[in-house]
């Protein structure tokens, strides 16, 4: 009848909202509360309490961003590293070839398990993306920059057009997909930011900002920063709050 054809369609529509949005952008009220998200534990208790979930989301994306020497990287290579250790087969795509294999075996990350992607074009990153979260084998893949695309108009163009294909594929994914950003932005991607605003925030399920507050010296053990971990944007549990981390940084073997 034409009554249950609206129906089916209004389902369809709820479920292609609430894929892309969130359940929390779009529910019936009369509904029980849907179903908890699995979630990627981060291995930072304070962190993973105020994430409301118990850790970064599985099936969305997150998006961390800090300045140089705030921790973010570090922070990013830790929860890399216990990904692995609690059996997820994790990836990092290099966009900025900044990749430091020391520096990630010293956190513990396992060289030889590793998904090191370092594509030669945005496209190609984009497709390799896509591929790695729609295969279902993956638990972690961090992405070192999708920001640095909007930089260049063709670039931003083909990342606005896979980050409205990345909730599909994500949706039916256990892949954590984090992206990191470097802050303060480039001059280039600032000048984007003024006529598109941020595709990768706007797409984020999730959005951390890592701020260092105070250097850890200690005389026995690795050096390492006290830092606030601001939560800007969750679509899965209540947004704002803020989780205070020690990040400790790796010395390399004398």
């Amino acid at each position: 009848s034409i009554a249950m054809g609206r129906q089916a369609a209004l389902q369809q529509l709820i479920a292609t909202v609430q894929r892309r949005w969130g359940t929390r952008a779009l529910r019936r009220l009369g509904e029980d509360v849907p179903p908890a998200v699995a979630a990627l534990p981060t291995g930072f208790a304070a962190l993973d309490a105020v994430l409301g979930i118990g850790g970064l989301p599985r099936g969305r994306l997150t998006e961390l961003l800090g300045t140089p020497t705030s921790g973010a990287t570090t922070l990013a290579l830790t929860m890399l590293a216990r990904a692995q250790a609690a059996g997820d087969l994790a990836g990092y795509v290099d966009l900025s070839r900044t990749f430091d294999a020391e520096i990630a075996v010293l956190l513990g990350v396992d060289l030889a398990a590793l998904l090191l992607v370092r594509p030669a074009s945005a496209a190609d990153a984009l497709e390799i993306i896509l591929a790695l979260v729609g295969s279902g084998g993956l638990g972690a893949l961090m992405v070192d920059s999708l920001a640095l695309l909007q930089s260049d108009y063709q670039d931003a163009t083909l990342l606005e057009q896979a980050l409205r294909s990345l909730p599909t594929a994500l949706s039916a994914s256990p892949t954590a997909l984090v992206a990191l950003t470097q802050l303060p932005y480039t001059p280039a991607y600032t000048r984007a930011l003024a006529f598109t605003g941020s595709l990768v925030g706007h797409a984020a399920a999730l959005r951390l900002h890592v701020a260092r507050e105070a250097w850890v010296i200690a005389e026995h053990g690795p050096p390492g920063c006290h830092a606030r971990i601001s939560v800007l944007k969750n679509q899965l549990a209540p947004a704002g709050g803020d989780a205070q981390v020690l990040i400790q940084f790796p010395e390399a073997a004398p």
